[in-house]
């Protein structure tokens, strides 16, 4: 049928009884068959008029802003050209949850149920997204939960914007009035262009993603031959000026001399030790193969450091659930990544103290794992990166500002990893990394977990 069956009843019954009246049954029906008609074809029309407007529409994007402007255009277009007046567009955030990044004439309660059922949503799952009645295609009906103040509950069509191995980088979401009451062909018909639009949306997101990787990785692989030249020609020079140093701090009798020379040796091995970051920077060491309890690191090293970062006036918090968040690789090195960002966040919250910046002094660390990924998420309320985009570059690195994150980029990617450095809003800083849970059979197998704690220099 061209229409829903209460459209049809809505039609008939009136007709129905003029035609009864005036003896014209068979004009009455050709007549409302003709109406069905004129109906449909409108009704193609538009979807038609909805898919040239998603077809021409501009949907790359290069930077987290962009991404912001477009769902806010998404939305407007989706609004202005389809059957749905409330749009929302939701796409995951530095940290790897799913967030409202623009909607038109959704109501603010709509947009916070939105973004708790995102919360809430296991955003990457094998097999497919269970987080809703199927209506067709890659459409999911959502019936959130309502307040007790609320007198109906608000429903949503959610669909997911995948990647093409399954992965969910975010979602288009419609809201109307007795939306999953329609007739389900009806609804699907009018689905069908949104659909469209949420492939090539998803397609977008993930090319943008590839691309910024891929760049990444072509300008540290640059960064990275440099820095290994570059600290191989300054070692053995270094070598000679701090032997040097050290003899003559210790043979010659004057203070003066002494004294000056001491400042040499600390200075030269500061500068081997900037050396020593290079190198580890260009050559990474080898990813180890025990299972490590990334939840249990993050405890063990709050543990340590938090009597030292609490005498500092800094609180740290700790947000992790009890799910497992077992990691294969090096345990060493995956504690030294977590110790660097400590220790920069800790920097950046004592610069903001120098500089007498207002608001609490807070570090988070949070873990969780969403799918077959394990995501953390280390954040203070300091003033921020100068520039998010360089902190894993080594040369922007060792002048000062965001010290080690370079390391932590090789040996987050050393572990088939992933990180991200970003800013937060109204200010602060974040680095997120994430990494592949490991096979939750491999840890049945005997492997042992070692849980020594060592100290933490913040």
């Amino acid at each position: 049928m061209w229409v829903g069956i209460r459209e049809m009843g809505r039609l008939m019954m009136p007709r129905w009884l003029a035609a009864s009246a005036a003896g014209g049954g068979a004009a009455w029906l050709l007549n409302l068959r003709l109406e069905a008609r004129e109906r449909w074809r409108r009704r193609e029309g538009r979807i038609q008029e909805e898919l040239k407007a998603y077809a021409g529409l501009d949907v790359r994007l290069s930077s987290d802003s962009e991404a912001k402007e477009l769902a806010e255009r998404i939305s407007r277009i989706v609004a202005e050209k389809s059957s749905f007046g409330r749009v929302a567009m939701l796409a995951r955030d530095g940290s790897g949850r799913m967030v409202v990044a623009g909607s038109t004439g959704m109501d603010e309660a709509t947009v916070k149920a939105l973004d708790a059922w995102a919360r809430e949503v296991a955003i990457e799952r094998s097999g497919g997204c269970s987080f809703g009645v199927h209506l067709s295609g890659q459409s999911f009906g959502v019936v959130f939960e309502k307040s007790p103040l609320e007198v109906e509950y608000r429903e949503a069509i959610v669909i997911p914007l995948s990647t093409a191995s399954g992965r969910m980088m975010g979602a288009l979401a419609v809201c109307a009035t007795g939306l999953l009451g329609l007739r389900r062909s009806v609804l699907t018909r009018a689905l069908e262009p949104l659909e469209a639009l949420a492939v090539k949306v998803a397609r977008s997101m993930e090319n943008a993603a590839l691309a910024e990787r891929l760049m990444r990785a072509e300008r540290l692989a640059g960064l990275g031959m440099m820095a290994g030249g570059m600290a191989h020609a300054l070692n053995n020079p270094l070598t000679a000026v701090l032997g040097f140093a050290e003899l003559i701090a210790s043979t010659s009798d004057e203070a003066r001399v002494k004294e000056d020379a001491g400042i040499i040796v600390r200075e030269a091995l500061r500068m081997r030790q900037t050396v020593e970051t290079l190198l580890e920077f260009w050559r990474p060491a080898s990813q180890g193969d025990e299972l490590v309890d990334v939840t249990a690191l993050v405890r063990e090293l709050s543990a340590a450091c938090v009597d030292t970062l609490e005498s500092r006036g800094v609180r740290l918090e700790i947000q992790a659930g009890e799910e497992d968040s077992a990691v294969r690789g090096n345990r060493h090195r995956l504690r030294q990544v977590l110790e660097h960002l400590l220790n920069n966040a800790a920097q950046a919250l004592a610069r903001a103290a120098e500089e007498g910046v207002v608001g609490e002094l807070v570090i988070r660390v949070s873990v969780s794992c969403q799918g077959q990924r394990m995501h953390v998420v280390v954040s203070d309320t300091g003033a921020g990166f100068r520039d998010a985009a360089r902190v894993f570059d080594p040369f922007y690195a060792v002048d000062g500002a965001g010290a080690g994150l370079s390391i932590c980029y090789g040996i987050v990617r050393e572990h088939g990893g992933e990180i991200s450095a970003f800013n937060m809003h109204p200010h602060g800083a974040a680095v997120a990394f994430e990494l592949p849970v490991a096979d939750l059979n491999a840890k049945k197998s005997g492997v042992v977990v070692e849980t020594e704690v060592e100290g933490v220099n913040v």
